[in-house]
């Protein structure tokens, strides 16, 4: 007898659930707990209770992480032109070689002003 769609997620999903359950069970029983001084303390950002001020994050590591997320969103793109690459006419394959000059252009010229040193 099949099962429709709905059943079958509801199957899977009761199945996940049973296996997530029976290993944070047996994680429970086998693992064990050895609780201590240091495992007790909050943790943020690597600094411990006692110190006082954040250290300043400098500028260099928000410029970066910008470059960062800039070409990787044009990497998300690439991978939208380079499924579709078959099926596109010749307008579209030329749209996507300009695409690629300007983003190697963008590179060229962020390397070229320092933006990717991070002395």
């Amino acid at each position: 007898m099949p099962l429709t769609n709905a059943a079958a997620v509801a199957v899977f999903s009761l199945l996940a659930l049973g296996l997530l359950l029976g290993l944070l069970t047996l994680a429970r029983v086998f693992g064990g707990r050895h609780p201590s001084r240091n495992k007790d303390i909050p943790f943020e950002s690597g600094l411990g209770a006692s110190t006082a001020v954040h250290p300043a994050t400098p500028v260099r590591f928000y410029l970066l992480a910008v470059s960062f997320l800039v070409f990787e969103l044009e990497g998300a793109f690439l991978y939208a032109w380079a499924v579709a690459f078959h099926s596109l006419g010749r307008l579209a394959i030329w749209g996507g070689i300009v695409f690629l000059l300007v983003l190697a252009l963008g590179w060229l010229y962020e390397w070229a002003m320092g933006g990717l040193r991070w002395r």
